[in-house]
Order: structure tokens, then C-alpha cells, then sequence
């Protein structure tokens, strides 16, 4: 049985999982670092949560879901293996980002008093974007983009957690939903005025500020402050190092006004054609195990070939070709075998 009790050691889950250790805790449950005893003992991470007593109907339509998650195949999105239901918990097998969050390394800057330097933002947005328009491409919303959900894996942006929020909906009160100090919610999300595809932009442009200054756009002393800030208030502006175009598509990702924010396809066309020399200086010293994110021209896996190749992003916008159709959960995409993007013959994206 799955359980939220730390003390529990060496627990296996669905005779296939071995826990290793508990990584943390967060709104939707517990996450734990275990190896997949049936794939040459792989490392992975299982997230327990806990959603009491549901109905065989949520219970079919969590796991309907979660098959369609698990189709996904995009490099800067966390893969998403397995899931089970085992009494009161909902069981989910994600690929494990051994390099942490990027909220965890962006703390860590600001320790320090460092920074990213500018051409690193841009090509970890960047990074960044492709998996959204990926998944908008699909019809799919994240509904919680945070730094926190946005893992670090050899110098790869990969983001994670966008099924659990969705997949928790039917089994979970829509109330307990509403969980943590909304610093990335949209003004129509604290309004209750629906969540679609331009509620992801807005978060996305939070995170594009964080990146930028190692602190959260709309962070303020307490929750009300917090909201009152994202409902009323304009956005700061990114540092003055940032050309005029950088700060513009940021305003408009920020809009109130959810049809002034652009697409997240016109968004990676945007931000693929801004060209920014690599800064040369001293690599940024981490007190954690991230990987250094600083720029190393002679390093192989750090280079700006995929964000701006224009062959590579028009074979993955080829690819991502779907008809039009209102947004839907995957619940609803029977249709969909299989969603792949890696292309063939292509080495996984790099970033100069």
C-alpha cells in the first residue's frame, strides 16, 4: 500500500517499485526517489497522492489520463511512465531529474548575489516554451507552471508535474485545488473566470522574470497582498539589460487581458530569432547539485543549436501539426496514438 508515512523504509510499490527515499512533499502529495525493479533497476521518481475514497468512474477516468500522459515524448518534459491507483492514493512514475528545480538553483543565485546571465534566460526560456507549445499543440494545459515544476537534467530545462493537477481534478474537491500562494496565477485563474491556454502564458512570463532577477514577479508579504498584486498591479520590468523586444513579448505575456498575450508557438518564433552574444565570465559557483548553467563555449552540451535552428524548430512545428479543436483534456483524445517529437536522426536538443 502507498503510504504518507516517512518512517516507512524499503516500502515496494505495485511489486515493481522499490523506494529508495522520500524527496519531498509538496500540494498534491509525496514524491519518492525508488528504482524500477523490472527496467534494469532504474531510477525514477513516484509521486503518492492522496485522493480517498473514489468512484470506479474516477478511478477509470485518472487512469484514462494518465495512459494518455504517458504517450508524451518531448525533450524538455519530464516523462511520464506508470500509474496505479492502490487504496486512498494515486500513484504516478515520472522520470527522475537528478539535477533538482529550478526554483532550488535560482535561490541558490540569489545566496550568492549572482544571476543568469542574459543569454542564458533566453535560452532556458526557450527550452521552456517548446515543451508548452508542445503540450498546447495537444490540447493540453499545464495549469500550474512554477519554477518548482521545472526540473534540471544535464543542462536541459524539463518541465514536470502538468498531469497531476488535471488528472486530480475529477478525484479531488475543486476547492482543495486552490493550494499555496498563487505567485504564478493568472488574474482570470484568481477570478474564477476559467483557465485556458493563455493562463499558461501568463505563468510562463513569471517565470521569464524570475529567471531574470533570482526573485518572483508578484511576490508580496501575504497572500491577500500577493493577489491584490496579480489583479491590480503592473508587472515590474525585466533589468535594463534586456532589448526592448525581450521586454515587450514579457509586458504582453503579462497582459490582464488574456487575448492581448500572444500563443505559445508566436512566442518561440519571437524568442527564436533574438540573437545575444554569450557573456564570458567566470562560471557561477552552486552550493547545491545543480549543474552550472553559465556559459562554456567549448562545452558540447551547452550550445544554441536548437533553440535557434530554424531546420529543427520547423521539423518539430511540422510535427506538432494537429487539426483545430477546442480545448479538451486528454480524456478526450482517443485518437492519439502516440505523441513523439524527437526527430529522427536528430541528436536531443543542445543549447549554445
Amino acid at each position: 500500500m502507498c503510504s504518507f508515512e516517512e518512517s516507512v523504509q524499503h516500502t515496494m510499490y505495485a511489486n515493481r517499485y522499490h523506494q529508495i527515499k522520500k524527496l519531498g512533499r509538496g500540494s498534491f502529495g509525496t514524491a519518492f526517489l525508488v528504482h524500477d525493479t523490472k527496467s534494469k533497476h532504474e531510477k525514477k521518481v513516484l509521486k503518492e497522492i492522496y485522493v480517498g475514497d473514489t468512484s470506479p468512474n474516477e478511478s477509470s477516468d485518472a487512469e484514462h489520463e494518465a495512459t494518455i500522459l504517458s504517450r508524451l515524448r518531448h525533450p524538455n518534459i519530464v516523462r511520464f511512465y506508470d500509474s496505479f491507483i492502490d487504496g486512498s492514493n494515486f500513484c504516478i512514475v515520472t522520470e527522475y531529474c537528478e539535477d533538482g528545480d529550478l526554483d532550488q538553483y535560482l535561490k541558490s543565485l540569489r545566496k550568492q548575489r549572482s544571476r543568469l546571465q542574459m543569454d542564458q534566460v533566453i535560452d532556458l526560456f526557450l527550452q521552456l516554451l517548446s515543451a508548452i507549445d508542445f503540450l498546447h499543440s495537444k490540447k493540453i494545459l499545464h495549469r500550474d507552471i512554477k519554477t518548482s515544476n521545472i526540473f534540471l537534467k544535464r543542462n536541459h530545462i524539463k518541465l514536470g508535474d502538468f498531469g497531476i493537477s488535471r488528472l486530480m481534478m475529477n478525484t479531488m474537491d475543486k476547492a482543495s485545488t486552490f493550494i499555496g500562494t498563487p505567485f504564478y496565477m493568472s488574474p482570470e485563474t484568481l477570478r474564477y473566470d476559467g483557465y485556458n491556454m493563455k493562463s499558461d502564458i501568463w505563468s510562463l512570463g513569471c517565470v521569464l522574470y524570475e529567471l531574470s532577477v533570482c526573485k518572483r514577479a508578484f511576490e508580496r508579504s501575504n497572500l491577500v497582498q500577493t493577489m491584490e498584486a496579480i489583479l491590480r498591479e503592473s508587472p515590474p520590468p525585466l533589468p535594463d539589460r534586456f532589448p526592448a523586444k525581450v521586454q515587450l513579448l514579457y509586458l504582453q505575456m503579462l497582459s490582464k487581458d488574456p487575448d492581448k498575450r500572444l500563443g505559445a508557438a508566436e512566442l518561440l518564433e519571437e524568442f527564436g530569432q533574438i540573437e545575444i552574444k554569450p557573456n564570458p565570465k567566470p562560471k557561477l559557483s552552486s552550493q547545491s547539485s545543480t549543474p552550472n548553467l553559465d556559459i562554456n563555449p567549448t562545452h558540447p552540451d551547452f550550445r544554441r543549436s536548437f533553440s535557434n535552428s530554424p531546420i529543427v524548430n520547423k521539423h518539430i512545428r511540422a510535427s506538432l501539426q494537429v487539426p483545430s479543436s477546442p480545448v479538451h483534456s486528454a480524456s478526450s483524445m482517443d485518437s492519439v496514438d502516440s505523441f513523439e517529437t524527437t526527430p529522427s536522426g536528430l541528436n536531443p536538443p543542445t543549447v549554445n
